[in-house]
């Protein structure tokens, strides 16, 4: 036993005076200084292999990567045997107050000239370019680190974004050197953030807590090098932080194509996410007083929040819900809103997959069997409840070019519940559109119009809509010209289509079908008196009510079309064959009142009333294919 203890005394002796000798340091750091370094003020060893120290400081550097660790102090216990086959045991390893910074060595194709000021500094070490030399076959240095625990007041610098946090974390690593294998599992962290910035100014976030677990899972790291490195991490932690930027959130989104979200305030919840999957039990709420989403065209903004969820006890699927207490859209780079409402919500439910491959381009992610599975079980469901179109001169970037009619002003009163699947669609859209201003070149009418617009099926990638049962009513019509105005409080008229499809995108195409009811002719008559110089008997048809009759509509490629749209009662008819291009129209229109009647035709720019055999040139006018 006195061996024993004549041993260890020698030990920490001969330990303590060479950790108390600058030598030492000296010694250590000519090992491989290019790759490592590390100095100490004061260090002291009270048993046998296991060493304390003080104002520690060490750095080093890879291939690509430069870094630095320092702690107030430090302590650790290290295996002499296993170093032999280039193997590093260290255990049971306590810090304090850490300060980690960590920056890339320069790639000759990117750029860093805005980034190089924001980086951190590194003792000793100046900023240079990555190594490109193929690396020599050797056997890697494989380091372990087990009973990592951190405590006190921490900072980090990372390329250019650099924080503060206070509290404690334990955990355990593993790394081979040469980009070998590297695995790191923070099992049990408990931090008061402090605020994080970007490029020293931008703040990234206020602060807050983080409660829970985080690392990556095993990983071959020259394999999986920079991004790809995200899809083995992990985390089960609660938050509680107050964000300056969502635009984390669309890490989420990857499944809902042009939508886009974005904002600041406070964030709360937990999150879990393993192998590029959010798992079961998530539950994370996103809050702002100016929340923005982007869809396509269109940005949303108002008071709203985000919900990302899944299951309690399943990993699938993933929950994205957006909920609007008050908001406003406009067309993106409008200065003026097109709508205002007191709700809006879109919620998508799907794959919790969020992970894509980043070596794929967007189409080979598109055509992927294994994303085609994913999507498979899609769905977006929007909702809109009272909002306010403002001017539906909005709507009229949805016409065709040279589209006969336009919009003039007037507003609409909008109600949505529409939901979307891979490869289906349904829902209903609500129009309540009061004093709506629609200019036919100097004709202007001005009306109340209801919108019921059904869509039974779809098909959301082709931005294709079957529209059949959709129905509209007009009522409370004006119209002013230069000839005759009419103003009826009592007339309406309506429309249902019996068959149509449409694509709602720029232009807006439509293939339709409807019948038609009128309560009496008199705003037909004039307009028709506006825009020439008709039979006198025309006047009689102001005293026709209760009319019903057909239409056809075609719009496609900016050209409408009107195959024959008529309405007629036992007393009177009114029929339209019509077609509108390029600034331009063409076609018929037939009126009748008991035994009289008329064509009204236009043709190359000019007009002419026909008083003979009218409606068999009626039937017989074939609309010109241009």
């Amino acid at each position: 036993m006195s061996i024993v203890v004549i041993a260890e005394l020698a030990y920490l002796l001969i330990i303590n005076t060479a950790l108390h000798l600058s030598v030492t340091q000296d010694l250590v750091n000519k090992i491989k200084p290019e790759k490592f370094q590390v100095s100490w003020e004061r260090a002291w060893s009270f048993y046998p292999l296991r060493v304390h120290a003080e104002g520690i400081t060490a750095n080093g550097q890879s291939r690509t990567q430069q870094w630095e660790v320092l702690a107030t102090s430090g302590s650790g216990s290290i295996s002499l045997l296993p170093l032999v086959l280039k193997q590093v045991y260290i255990s049971d390893i306590e810090a304090t107050d850490v300060d980690y910074r960590q920056r890339p060595r320069l790639k000759p194709e990117r750029d860093y000239s805005t980034l190089l000021a924001f980086f951190p500094p590194i003792t000793g070490r100046e900023v240079v370019p990555i190594e490109t030399t193929p690396l020599k076959s050797k056997r890697p240095w494989k380091i372990h680190l087990s009973g990592l625990q951190a405590q006190g007041n921490h900072k980090f610098w990372v390329f250019n974004i650099q924080g503060t946090a206070s509290g404690s974390a334990t955990g355990d690593m593993y790394m081979e050197t040469r980009r070998g294998k590297f695995w790191l599992d923070i099992a049990n962290a408990d931090l008061n953030l402090g605020p994080a910035y970007l490029n020293g100014t931008a703040q990234a976030y206020e602060g807050g807590t983080l409660q829970g677990s985080l690392g990556f899972t095993p990983m071959i790291r020259s394999e999986h090098r920079g991004k790809r490195m995200l899809r083995f991490g992990y985390t089960d932690v609660l938050l509680d932080v107050g964000m300056e930027n969502f635009n984390f959130i669309n890490i989420f989104t990857t499944g809902l194509g042009d939508l886009d979200i974005k904002g600041a305030g406070q964030v709360e919840g937990r999150l879990v996410l393993r192998d590029g999957y959010v798992r079961a039990g998530t539950k994370l709420t996103a809050s702002a007083n100016n929340l923005g989403v982007t869809i396509r065209d269109i940005d949303i903004s108002g008071q709203g929040t985000v919900l990302i969820q899944t299951p309690a006890d399943t990993d699938s699927p993933l929950g994205l819900s957006v909920a609007y207490e008050a908001l406003q859209a406009a067309k993106i780079d409008a200065s003026e809103p097109f709508l205002k409402g007191n709700a809006l919500r879109l919620d998508y439910s799907g794959s919790n997959y969020i992970y894509p491959d980043p070596d794929k381009s967007f189409q080979e992610l598109w055509d992927d069997d294994a994303a085609r599975k994913r999507r498979a079980m899609n769905t977006f469901n929007l909702l809109v409840d009272d909002a306010t179109v403002i001017d539906m001169a909005t709507f009229n970037a949805y016409l065709p070019p040279e589209s006969p009619y336009t919009f003039a002003g007037g507003t609409t009163r909008l109600d949505a519940d529409i939901a979307f699947g891979e490869d289906s669609m349904n829902g209903s859209i609500q129009l309540d559109s009061t004093a709506v201003k629609i200019q036919v070149e100097e004709q202007s009418f001005e009306a109340d119009i209801d919108a019921d617009i059904a869509i039974p099926s779809g098909i959301p990638r082709e931005f294709k809509a079957n529209l059949s049962g959709s129905t509209l009513r007009v009522f409370n019509v004006r119209v002013d010209g230069n000839e005759e105005n009419f103003d009826g409080d009592y007339w309406s008229a309506a429309l249902e289509l019996t068959s149509a499809e449409g694509t709602v995108q720029q232009p807006l195409a439509l293939d339709a079908k409807a019948t038609l009811s009128v309560s009496d002719t008199r705003p037909l008559v004039a307009f028709v008196d506006n825009k020439s110089n008709p039979p006198k008997f025309l006047s009689n048809l102001m005293a026709v009510k209760n009319l019903s009759g057909e239409a056809e509509l075609k719009m496609f490629e900016g050209k409408t079309t009107i195959p024959l749209a008529y309405v007629n009662s036992e007393k009177a008819e009114v029929a339209v064959k019509a077609t509108f291009y390029d600034g331009e129209r063409d076609g018929v229109v037939y009126a009748r009142f008991k035994k009289l009647d008329a064509l009204l035709k236009r043709e190359n720019g000019k007009r002419k009333v026909v008083v003979t055999k009218s409606r068999e040139k009626f039937d017989q006018y074939q609309i010109s294919e241009r």
